[in-house]
């Protein structure tokens, strides 16, 4: 084999090598973006605070879109985390009833419903009470 056929041969093989890892890298890509939405406490009210966390299995680069009912909390659309997978937003109900949370990366869509109760009889400080003292709240 003289040089250049040497060359040539370095060359294929150095171009197999981007394309395999091209592959390995894209392939990936075929399962579903949002893979699990939670939110925190057992039991919700009205006007307290609880944390949304989406899980993202694939895409860590494109933000993540929250929304309740169809309209979209305040703080959306937001960055996942490179090193955790997970993207987190404070989520305040402002109604009773059914909540549809839905989180959206890349037309692909995760969700959850959510039974929100009245607001606590303690007011704010009833929010720390969610599930340790339900009968009252």
């Amino acid at each position: 084999m003289n040089a250049q056929q040497a060359r040539r041969a370095g060359l294929g093989v150095t171009t197999l090598g981007a394309v395999a890892g091209a592959i390995v890298l894209a392939a990936p890509q075929a399962g579903a973006w949002p893979s699990d939405i939670a939110v925190s406490g057992t039991s919700h009210n009205v006007g307290c605070s609880y944390t949304v966390t989406a899980t993202i299995a694939v895409d860590r680069l494109t933000s993540v879109k929250f929304t309740d009912n169809g309209t979209e909390l305040t703080g959306s659309p937001v960055s996942p985390s490179l090193l955790s997978g997970t993207v987190t937003i404070s989520w305040t109900p402002t109604t009773a009833g059914n909540h549809t949370l839905v989180a959206t990366q890349d037309f692909l869509t995760k969700s959850v419903d959510v039974q929100v109760s009245p607001a606590s009889s303690f007011g704010s400080f009833g929010c720390g009470l969610n599930g340790l003292l339900p009968s009252l709240s």
